[in-house]
């Protein structure tokens, strides 16, 4: 009769496999949120560009337009529960405000990557929006003090 010898030969390389298979998991969790997170920051950069045009576009003057863009600019990031210090605008030049003019602005933050235990700088992600819109070309408005109809998309 055959006796089967009984070691821990198998034990060693099953810890190892689930260990391994847990470093895989933790590796795909950190991936994916920090992809969630980016995805996140880009959609409330796109709806705070959107609502930043739409407000200075229906101003009635420059000094409004610029205004009413920063405060929807900072009604729709509050309301996203994003800092307004962590969000850097570059704003359309409100001297070549008028009707029918170009108006675009660009908004980029930054987005940290997930921080892990043992890692203390692992990086960071920039999240670039960039809106352009036409001013109305139908209401009445103050222009800005280098606006010229000519130049605009209207007049071609």
């Amino acid at each position: 009769m055959r006796r089967s010898i009984r070691n821990e030969r198998g034990a060693v390389a099953g810890l190892e496999g689930v260990v391994f298979g847990i470093l895989i998991l933790v590796a795909g969790t950190v991936l994916v949120a920090h992809a969630w997170s980016v995805l996140e920051t880009r959609s409330s950069l796109d709806g705070a560009a959107r609502e930043y045009l739409r407000a200075y576009t229906e101003a009635d003057g420059p000094a409004a337009a610029r205004t009413a863009g920063q405060r929807a600019l900072d009604d729709v990031l509050r309301g996203e529960h994003n800092t307004r210090g962590t969000v850097d605008v570059t704003s359309p030049d409100p001297t070549t405000f008028g009707p029918c003019a170009q108006a675009t602005v660009s908004l980029s933050s930054v987005v940290p990557s997930v921080r892990l235990p043992f890692l203390t700088d692992v990086g960071a992600s920039t999240v670039r929006v960039t809106h352009t819109e036409l001013v109305d070309a139908h209401r009445e408005m103050t222009s800005g003090a280098v606006y010229d109809p000519e130049r605009t998309p209207c007049a071609r």
